[in-house]
């Protein structure tokens, strides 16, 4: 099967992953909290902004927490689509004139940083897998993707108790610094959630190694945690996903 019809699944996955400690990178709080107990399911809805496609909602997924060691959450991730599904989400997202060798590449940039896998045996059911930890706590929520794993280099996506202009940072392994900023704080509910509007914080990390991504935007909720992400693209196109945690709804 050419590239080109992974080449969307691997996008989506970067919709789905979410790397510092007194200070905002400091992470107290509680670890027993309904929304992270083992079992736990959450959905995942995405859309494009200006662009309404049912290739979006037909992709079939599963994110189930399997672990719950003080606050350092593992999810298991699965997600099933079709090649012509993903034929017109790579169409959707404006990607579908790259080179075959550029997307080969951008696969590989993905695979390698979010730990996933793609079995692609079955056309109607093409299948990514990915598993990830994050750390979750009342004040706020965690990652370690840009520590590549690395449990003792926690990095903050979203702090509850943060103000707009404050500013989280982290240092890889090759010197280089991110920084995310929190760029809104609501006090008014402005984020649907199923049935719902949710009060959101959202902090903006810019992307410029990223081939496809000019920045992410983390969506967060003092009780839902990670409400959504926004995934802005260099070439002006916008995706929003809403991350739904039905147990806790």
């Amino acid at each position: 099967m050419k590239i080109r019809t992974l080449f969307a699944f691997l996008v989506v996955l970067a919709v789905f992953a979410c790397d510092s400690t007194t200070g905002p990178n400091d992470m107290g709080g509680s670890t027993d909290i309904e929304l992270t107990k083992v079992g736990s399911e959450f959905g995942v809805s995405i859309k494009i902004k200006d662009f309404n496609n049912p290739a979006l909602q037909n992709i079939r997924d599963t994110v189930i927490i399997t672990k719950n060691d003080n606050g350092i959450v593992t999810f298991k991730g699965t997600f099933l689509s079709t090649v012509e599904d993903l034929k017109a989400i790579d169409t959707l997202l404006g990607t579908q004139n790259l080179s075959d060798e550029i997307k080969h590449q951008v696969v590989d940039i993905y695979l390698a940083k979010y730990g996933a896998t793609i079995d692609t045996s079955d056309h109607d059911n093409l299948r990514l897998d990915v598993e990830f930890k994050l750390k979750i706590t009342s004040e706020g929520i965690q990652d370690y993707f840009h520590a590549k794993g690395d449990l003792s280099k926690p990095f903050t996506a979203v702090k509850y108790s943060s103000n707009i202009g404050d500013k989280y940072e982290f240092t890889n392994s090759e010197g280089k610094k991110i920084v995310r900023t929190v760029i809104e704080k609501n006090p008014d509910e402005d984020w649907d959630l199923a049935f719902w509007r949710v009060k959101t914080i959202k902090v903006e990390e810019p992307t410029p190694d990223d081939p496809l991504l000019q920045s992410i935007v983390y969506v967060g909720n003092h009780k839902f945690g990670l409400v959504g992400l926004i995934l802005k693209f260099k070439d002006g196109r916008v995706v929003e996903t809403t991350v739904l945690p039905w147990d806790v709804m």
